[in-house]
């Protein structure tokens, strides 16, 4: 006999948004990687590789394609700091930042699949429960 898991519900979950979020991002041309950096880039103005790496929780060196693609795509730029050389500070163009609301209408779209048949108050006690999790992951990977 087969039993739910936490785990397994969480693979569900995380698969079905997966999927979700694929299909309305290849409407706008994006992978999530692609999304989910644009969106970061955008709530930090001027950040660093490193900054989106991290976000991603990727090695520096694999976003530096994704990178490459976007500003081919004319939708990040990157600038070098005269104080820096060394340094590429990101940002959007014009065509990035009038991506930013269809992409955060899609993560918004999904949140709310997610959270609709909760109340307020199991939807932020689930919340609360998952970040108890992420920070014993974070913790193990340490």
């Amino acid at each position: 006999m087969y039993t739910k898991t936490t785990s397994s519900l969480i693979h569900y979950i995380a698969s079905f948004e997966t999927q979700h979020l694929n299909q309305k991002l290849r409407l706008l041309d994006l992978n999530t990687d692609q999304a989910r950096t644009i969106n970061f880039i955008a709530s930090h103005p001027d950040s660093m590789q490193r900054d989106v790496a991290h976000y991603l929780h990727r090695q520096e060196a694999s976003v530096t394609n994704l990178l490459k693609g976007l500003v081919r795509r004319n939708l990040v730029v990157r600038t070098i700091p005269v104080e820096n050389e060394r340094t590429k500070l990101l940002s959007l163009t014009q065509a990035g930042n009038d991506l930013v609301k269809k992409i955060q209408t899609s993560f918004t779209q999904i949140n709310a699949t997610l959270e609709d048949p909760l109340s307020d108050a199991d939807a932020t006690k689930l919340t609360e429960l998952l970040y108890v999790v992420q920070k014993q992951l974070d913790k193990s990977q340490e």
